[in-house]
């Protein structure tokens, strides 16, 4: 009996308006009086949050406006429906994101959900998917091959899996003695889509990692034992005091290269006595402790800042329509607005890929389609082009930033990765202090202890070759959460019966830990386990 009810429960589930299909009324147009209702989720007011409403809004109106006259030849309206996934506390909270999430779909039935404003709302994610409906991302990216299949990251988003690490090591001829400091208030996680290179055949080496602590000395001591090759995390104040202290152990004289990862350009901007174009400077100082010259062996990684000329009209009417309806200033950095230009290129490659889908005779709610022609289709955004790969994640431009002109200490851009074409376009040269990039052998002593030096590219096309060793590379050990299997079809059918009930009789408890909804669930541990930064 028991077991009849449950199936009854999960049919009248299934059977519920929000699995009904539309029918399109031909294949030549659009059918007439179509609503699509966009569900949003987003953190609401908390404006550390680079995806904030208060900074997607006004991009999301603006985006409708802009299609509104197609919209409307078309048949089409769109409406927006949002919830936001703060805690009381204001911090944006994965259960609160799913209990939303329930809540929007049973009130508004959405027809694309649009968001999620935490890094470990998995529980949303599968959701998503189980009820077939687009979820469209941007901001900072996590790379997660866990339930991805109707999700759609638009923001400023890592490669291909692989692809960049390998055009940044083939290019710069780069194969051992790689690590990574970071500082711990930073979720390395977020730039784990730059710096994964477990797909890179000719790492030679397992890349190592260290937690940056004040003062510095044990990161620089860690460098000279392990490294060669040194990528860096945190704050610009932290890099200037690592480079100060490498200049005194005498580690900037071209023997060892470092890559500062500030995606978003921080360091490059004026800020106080800082000139623009010198990360060698400080606020308080424009000298920085005379680390000019230890700065010829740093190169900054950025995202390339969007070059079409339409984003500063739509910067300048985000910043006045936050004032205008939320009554929050946004200043007019690439960080203020870059998140809320991708939503709406988004949104709009989106109602473009569903138009299409009309058109031929489907139904909004053939996600599987849409997400097909998404896919396909290229549009000029205000943040640029927009072109999504087969992950569903965007193909985004990385800028490599050194020091040009070794006089005045400013940085130019010198390299690019382009996305869609997959390799690195050298925009001008690198004043290497021995004439090119670092040796790959220990800073110290003999060979790695393993596998191949450095040039052996033999190793590279010919893995049989005794020289080059075995294991050369051991793969980090993922983090597991204690909740078991996998999330299956029949597992997300309960699920979404649980929260529909539960949020339909007003018992919904989004501070039950029980529920197996954070990101241990999934195997990649808990924010609060692994220090984690919320990205949307």
């Amino acid at each position: 009996m028991a077991a009849l009810s449950l199936l009854l429960l999960l049919g009248a589930l299934l059977a519920a308006p929000s699995t009904a299909r539309p029918v399109g009324a031909n294949a030549s147009a659009a059918p007439s009086g179509v609503e699509v209702k966009v569900g949003v989720l987003l953190p609401g007011r908390n404006l550390s949050y680079l995806w904030a409403w208060p900074r997607v809004a006004p991009a999301l109106s603006l985006a409708l406006e802009a299609l509104e006259p197609q919209l409307r030849h078309a048949g089409l309206t769109a409406r927006t429906a949002f919830a936001s996934t703060e805690d009381k506390d204001g911090a944006c909270d994965a259960t609160v994101a799913l209990s939303k999430a329930a809540e929007l779909k049973y009130a508004h039935d959405p027809d694309v959900l649009l968001g999620l404003g935490c890094s470990i709302s998995y529980g949303v994610v599968a959701l998503a998917q189980h009820w077939r409906l687009p979820l469209l991302r941007a901001g900072l990216y996590e790379r997660r091959q866990v339930l991805k299949s109707t999700t759609v990251y638009a923001g400023p988003a890592g490669p291909d899996r692989g692809e960049f690490e390998a055009q940044l090591l083939q290019h710069f001829n780069l194969t051992s003695r790689l690590i990574l400091v970071f500082s711990p208030e930073i979720d390395r996680r977020d730039y784990s889509s730059l710096l994964n290179f477990d797909d890179v055949p000719w790492v030679t080496t397992t890349p190592r990692f260290h937690r940056y602590e004040e003062p510095g000395d044990g990161a620089v001591r860690f460098i000279q034992a392990n490294g060669r090759v040194v990528f860096i995390l945190g704050s610009l104040e932290m890099l200037q005091e690592i480079m100060r202290l490498a200049q005194a152990q005498n580690m900037t004289n071209g023997d060892y290269v470092f890559f500062y990862l500030d995606l978003l350009g921080d360091s490059l901007r004026a800020d106080g006595h800082r000139e623009a174009a010198k990360p060698w400077q400080s606020k308080e100082s424009p000298d920085a402790g005379g680390l000019r010259e230890a700065f010829q062996t740093v190169l900054v990684i950025t995202y390339r800042e969007t070059p079409n000329p339409e984003y500063r009209h739509f910067q300048s009417q985000v910043i006045l329509r936050a004032q205008r309806d939320f009554g929050v200033a946004l200043n007019d950095s690439l960080e203020g607005t870059l998140v809320a230009g991708c939503f709406h290129d988004v949104l709009l490659l989106y109602l473009r890929a569903l138009n299409e889908t009309l058109r031929e005779g489907g139904t909004k709610r053939d996600g599987s389609r849409i997400l097909e022609k998404m896919r396909a289709l290229k549009i000029q955004g205000v943040t640029g082009t927009l072109s999504i790969n087969k992950n569903n994640d965007r193909e985004t431009d990385i800028n490599f930033w050194a020091m040009r002109d070794v006089e005045s200490g400013e940085y130019q851009v010198v390299a690019r990765y382009v996305g869609s074409e997959k390799w690195i376009k050298r925009l001008g040269p690198i004043h290497w202090k021995k004439g090119g990039p670092p040796k790959g052998g220990p800073p110290k002593g003999g060979p790695p202890k393993e596998g191949p030096p450095r040039d052996n590219l033999l190793c590279f096309f010919n893995k049989d070759d005794p020289s080059c060793g075995k294991g050369l590379r051991e793969k980090e050990e993922s983090l597991r959460g204690d909740c078991g299997a996998p999330a299956t079809d029949s597992w997300l059918t309960l699920l979404s019966f649980q929260v529909r009930k539960e949020v339909a009789v007003g018992t919904w408890d989004t501070r039950k830990s029980s529920r197996c909804v954070n990101a241990a669930c999934w195997g990649v541990g808990s924010a609060k386990d692994q220090g984690g930064a919320d990205v949307a």
